[in-house]
């Protein structure tokens, strides 16, 4: 099967990086785009001990830093897989449910073939 748009969702983990690598290589096969996204899970929290998973912040501050944290994360993804040989790479950057911005909003935006996922990351898409 050719895939003509590939998504990989990208949390940080050691994982990611792993699949990230395994993207790059299917994107390059299949001279596919590749989409790189994050996704920012905005949580409330009563504590100030919040877990980081999948990026998770608890404040408006919070979403800003993060998102410019994560922003240039993206742009170094990005830099790598076009000096791999990917010429087609977008990056999508959002703040929302990383369950439903992986699984029907970012496909649908981008006309998604396959999903590329760490097995096990920051945080828990499930």
């Amino acid at each position: 099967m050719d895939y003509k748009n590939v998504l990989f969702g990208y949390d940080g983990s050691p994982e990611a990086q792993k699949a990230f690598e395994k993207a790059i290589e299917i994107t390059k096969q299949n001279h596919a785009r590749l989409v790189i996204s994050e996704i920012v899970k905005q949580q409330y929290a009563n504590t100030e001990s919040v877990s980081l998973g999948f990026g998770i912040a608890s404040t408006d501050i919070d979403i800003k830093k993060a998102l410019m944290e994560r922003e240039q994360e993206l742009e170094v993804l990005k830099q790598k897989a076009i000096e791999a040989g990917v010429s087609d790479v977008q990056i999508d950057l959002r703040v929302g449910n990383p369950k439903q911005e992986l699984s029907e909003d970012i496909p649908d935006k981008y006309d998604i073939d396959l999903t590329v996922l760490g097995a096990t990351g920051l945080g828990r898409v499930a």
